[in-house]
């Protein structure tokens, strides 16, 4: 066999289903000799396009009709980065020039179809975040459509003449034309075979000029032409596909109304007319091709029609649900298979979750008026109109179901959303959706289930369906007597099925009274005995039902008890996997010295596949944090301690993911040349050693490009791109086993449009050259936690050394002026105005402050970070001795801010991430002040109050001077 023949062997055994790569490859390399030579010169391209094929038998079939698309394909798989509309525009008239011969229609769908091989790439090799796909998407489609635009109206320009507009004065002007998507499109969340949903709009009534070779024509009747011809343009079946499927039925009127109105006439219906379900979809309007500002006046027109501040909450919601329960009922009557989009828990229900929520809060709130689900929903969530929890099942659940979709639809290019029911087809979905060994289908079954599961359990919640959970009930102070005897039978209960998980006495009655009173008492002794038992039940019969054969000691039980008493997000975790009992600790103490990156080594040691380490890593972290947390609700730890060990946990799990990541390069690529020389560079909480429940990950990824590449095949730039996607993989996808990190990039040199991983030489030099105030704030936390630590700390310490010296070179009122710039911008964008309730984060007085003011000095004064402890209470206390900060401003800083992180801590203690903090009234809120002494809820409101106002008087000071 020959050394191409034995790569092929060897890619294809890889990849979910090598039926339709064999055949490409054998068609190829037979009537194309010369890719045989490049494929043997470049086996990581030859990996992508059997990659492609593989995935997509459509884009199989679109290199097989056109080979040159490989060598088009060998320039664009390097760069990762998204294709902005301009960058997408020079393609399509380089293409349109080269190809001038076609059609334009045939033109067009060819040229969509080529730019689908890059996109689709990166999507399959996880390169790019769904956001990142849908966006490039849509700017493909709106490039289409502009293109298209400018060629009808240069046809029906040189026969009527180009259409005028007339003022009051006389004076004469052009007359503009917007093509206005909606839907998808309009939201920037474009898939591969959406319909695209357009209005077409123009601006004046009158007549087109006299300088066409036919008669004069109305403005109106020269628009109208002007959307027919685009639509055949675009839309038209070609032997290739038509470029898109427009659907115009949603401009004003439906079918009976013209294919393109005036605008006076569209806000006239809208303010008028329209139902709720047209003004529903308004919030996804945008403009896609021709007159931006025509399309911003229309906007601008209609918003207070559809954000509505008369509106009640409870109608907003009916109408949505209304709209909902319409497509509910056509389901009924179409084939059962589970449809990702319109099916329970499915993408359409997200998305009306969010566009309820709009309606219902929009009306005063302008900046929830944003048209991508998203950023939707992150908004609803810092507004506090949805959960942090529920911000994030929404979230995972929209990844999920997106990818999905994405990939049922790239397999012939149809729209489609059904998954298959046969096992076969639904085998190779879940291979395609990265699910791999023998229970791949399970586990795709599971985590499609677990995603549908709460986004449904979210939208009745949300809709009201689901009354018991809809409003939350506050604990009351005093439980009367029928609560106390549901205690009790509940406590006698649960130990009766614990009781089967002992040491051989099953039903000992002896056993269950003496671990019945101990259950009993220690519920009673918490702030939430209800929520404990509740918890304590769930966990004792999923036990049963896993039929788990470890026994269960009295000291776990008070454990269990007291962690699911002080928070319903560990209550939760151990629910869903009642085996984690057994991690909890049987002793008040953590040992000395743990060895978290070791133990959670030692756990993949002897793992083979990637699906293997995923979940063994992740068994072991969960294993490890419910520990952690259990001796913080046991009072047995202080903040500081328990900041230190979640920092520790996260770099060890940063260091066993690199190694995760490594091992799966070499099990895709074969024996690298050399071990991958990375740095992982830590900022914000993790960088300062500050990491807490649910905090993130902001990452940046740097490497030496003095080394040659460790892939061979693939450049520096592909191979540690690769590395990276498997290493962010490793710490964030989501498996049946759950997630370890939410990880952010973002803050990596030019954001989500640079690479992934960056040289060591490029970050310097973006460093020196290019990064702004805002960024040197952040860089100014830049810790080395992972990789080659030697080679990790030089460029840490170069980094740093260079930010502070570029410091000392501003203008010290410039940095103050930036620094307080930014500072000011994310307090308006975070903050709520209808909300009164305390934002302790983003609000005047709130932790930004402290941070912002800290890292100024530090750029100011020269006073980089240094040793280990790099927490602000330590950076403020160095400040403090370098009289960089005066006594009195410091002590404002540190008590108010002790005070906020412990409050955020409790927060995210019981949620499991930060949220908002909630009402004084709510039954949270009393939670956290009772574990923190407060003798009232109303105490802890007053002293976080007072505490805040001193923090932002002395922020005020510190950045005056």
């Amino acid at each position: 066999m020959t050394q191409l023949g034995e790569t092929v062997n060897r890619l294809l055994a890889q990849l979910p289903d090598p039926r339709s790569p064999q055949l490409l490859f054998e068609q190829l390399v037979s009537e194309h000799k010369s890719l045989e030579r490049i494929f043997l010169r470049d086996p990581a391209l030859l990996s992508d396009v059997l990659t492609l094929a593989a995935w997509s038998p459509l884009l199989a079939t679109t290199i097989e009709n056109n080979p040159d698309y490989v060598i088009w394909l060998q320039r664009e798989r390097a760069i990762t980065r998204v294709r902005t509309g301009e960058e997408l525009s020079e393609s399509l008239g380089r293409f349109a020039l080269i190809n001038s011969q076609l059609d334009p229609h045939v033109m067009l769908a060819r040229f969509r179809r080529r730019e689908l091989l890059r996109t689709y790439l990166h999507d399959i090799r996880r390169t790019r975040t769904i956001v990142e796909t849908t966006d490039e998407l849509s700017s493909l489609a709106d490039t289409v459509l502009e293109y298209a635009l400018k060629l009808c109206r240069q046809e029906l320009d040189n026969r009527y003449g180009s259409p005028q507009a007339i003022d009051e004065q006389g004076r004469i002007s052009s007359a503009e034309f917007s093509v206005v998507a909606l839907g998808k499109l309009g939201s920037v969340e474009l898939n591969y075979a959406s319909d695209i949903d357009l209005v077409f709009l123009f601006s004046d009534e009158g007549f087109t000029s006299h300088h066409g070779s036919r008669a004069q024509t109305s403005n109106r009747e020269y628009f109208i032409k002007l959307a027919e011809r685009l639509l055949r343009l675009v839309g038209a079946p070609t032997g290739e596909g038509a470029s898109y499927r427009i659907d115009a039925r949603l401009r004003p009127h439906g079918r009976e109304g013209a294919l393109a109105c005036s605008v006076r006439e569209a806000v006239s219906y809208y303010q008028g007319a329209a139902e709720d379900w047209e003004l529903q979809a308004l919030i996804r309007a945008r403009s896609a091709a021709g007159s931006a500002k025509l399309f911003s006046r229309f906007a601008h027109l209609t918003a207070d029609r559809v954000y509505r501040s008369d509106i009640s909450v409870a109608d907003a919601l009916a109408n949505v649900r209304t709209a909902k329960n319409k497509i509910d009922r056509q389901r009924e009557r179409e084939e059962k298979r589970y449809n990702v989009k319109l099916g329970r828990g499915g993408i359409r229900e997200i998305e009306f979750i969010a566009q309820a929520l709009q309606l219902a809060f929009g009306g005063d709130d302008p900046w929830l008026r944003t048209p991508h689900t998203l950023v939707t929903l992150g908004r609803l969530s810092e507004r506090r109109l949805i959960s942090e929890r529920d911000h994030s099942q929404l979230s995972d659940a929209y990844h999920f179901l997106r990818a999905l979709e994405h990939r049922l639809q790239m397999e012939h290019g149809l729209q489609t959303h059904s998954v298959p029911v046969e096992q076969s087809r639904r085998e190779l979905v879940a291979r395609r959706m990265n699910f791999s060994g023998a229970g791949a289908l399970g586990d795709f079954d599971s985590a499609l289930e677990m995603h549908t599961n709460s986004v449904s359990a979210v939208f009745d919640r949300v809709f009201g369906r689901d009354r018991a959970n809809a409003v939350p009930v506050p604990r009351r102070a005093v439980i009367d007597r029928s609560v106390a005897d549901t205690i009790a039978e509940s406590a006698r209960t649960a130990a009766r099925m614990f009781s089967r998980k002992t040491d051989g006495r099953d039903r000992n009655e002896s056993w269950i009274s003496q671990n019945s009173a101990l259950i009993e008492r220690e519920a009673r002794a918490g702030a939430n005995p209800t929520r404990a038992i509740s918890f304590a039940n769930r966990i004792a019969a999923g036990l049963e039902k896993d039929d788990d054969t470890n026994a269960i000691n009295p000291e776990q039980l008070a454990s269990l008890i007291h962690l699911c008493d002080a928070s319903e997000f560990f209550g939760d975790m151990i629910a869903s996997r009642p085996s984690l009992i057994h991690a909890l600790p049987v002793s008040a103490e953590i040992l000395p010295g743990r060895d978290y990156q070791r133990e959670l080594m030692d756990e993949i040691a002897n793992e083979i596949t990637f699906g293997a380490e995923l979940a063994a890593v992740r068994l072991k972290w969960s294993q490890l944090l419910i520990e952690i947390a259990a001796q913080d609700a046991a009072g047995a730890l202080n903040l500081p301690q328990i900041n230190k060990l979640l920092t520790d946990l996260a770099k060890a799990s940063v260091n066993a993911s690199l190694l995760i990541a490594q091992r799966e390069l070499e099990r895709r690529y074969g024996t690298l040349t050399t071990d991958p020389r990375v740095a992982v560079l830590a900022l914000g909480r993790f960088g300062s050693g500050g990491m807490d429940y649910g905090s993130d990950l902001d990452l940046v990824i740097v490497y030496d490009a003095a080394p040659h590449s460790p892939v061979p095949g693939l450049t520096q730039e592909e191979a540690y791109a690769r590395l990276t996607e498997y290493f962010v993989t490793a710490l964030s996808s989501i498996t049946r086993d759950g997630f370890l990190y939410r990880v952010d990039l973002r803050l990596r040199p030019d954001g989500q449009k640079g690479p992934l991983a960056i040289s060591s030489a490029s970050f310097v030099n973006y460093i020196e050259k290019r990064a702004g105030i805002w960024e040197w704030l952040a860089y100014v936390k830049l810790r080395a936690v992972a990789g080659d630590l030697a080679f990790a700390r030089a460029i840490e310490t170069t980094a740093r050394r260079r930010i502070h010296e570029l410091a000392r070179d501003v203008a010290a009122g410039h940095l103050l002026t930036e620094t307080r710039r930014v500072r000011d911008r994310l307090q308006k964008e975070k903050v709520s105005r209808r909300h009164s309730g305390l934002n302790i984060k983003h609000g005047i007085g709130g932790m930004l402050d402290v941070y912002f003011a800290a890292r100024y000095l530090q750029l100011r004064d020269n006073l980089p970070d240094d040793g280990e402890d790099r927490t602000t209470p330590q950076i403020l206390t160095r400040l403090l001795d370098s009289k960089s900060i005066d006594e009195e401003n410091f002590a404002r800083m540190f008590a108010g801010y002790g005070l906020l992180r412990s409050v955020d801590h409790q927060l995210r203690l019981i949620v499991g991430r930060s949220a908002t903090v909630p009402a004084r009234e709510s039954a949270a809120f009393a939670d956290i002040a009772r574990r923190l002494g407060y003798e009232t809820a109303e105490q802890l409101e007053n002293d976080l109050i007072s505490r805040m106002k001193q923090i932002r008087q002395a922020y005020d000071n510190i950045m005056s001077r």
